[in-house]
């Protein structure tokens, strides 16, 4: 089961049933973390951005991928509009690994979990 009560994939529109665990259905679903919090499951996504020579890890769950951004394709232009580049899911450990030699040569400094601003954005 995905969060709790949540049966059909929450990208709007779709109504195809979720995938067990996620709250994605299979043409939707994006790897990450399986988590679990109470008696509800997610999928954890961290995705790989730089933005100003800085590179970072970005987390979202996979209903607010669904439900916010339409799946992986709205989240990567949500980013690219908000100044992002090279922007990508962290699918395996070697991408992970990989990102994590990169943030390490020039962390950025609003890696984290997704913003609808970050300080550039805020007037």
């Amino acid at each position: 089961m995905a969060f709790k009560g949540q049966m059909k994939c929450t990208v709007h529109e779709c109504g195809r049933p979720c995938i067990d665990g996620a709250n994605l259905c299979l043409d939707h679903f994006v790897p990450g973390m399986l988590s679990e919090l109470d008696d509800s499951t997610f999928v954890v996504t961290a995705w790989y951005a730089e933005r100003a020579n800085q590179a970072g890890v970005i987390v979202m769950n996979d209903f607010e991928l669904g439900d916010l951004f339409g799946g992986a394709a709205g989240f990567k232009a949500q980013l690219e509009r908000q100044g992002f580049s090279d922007v990508r899911n962290l699918s395996t450990f070697k991408d992970l690994e990989e990102a994590n030699i990169r943030v390490a040569r020039a962390p950025g400094n609003w890696a984290g979990p997704w913003s609808e601003q970050y300080p550039w954005e805020w007037n």
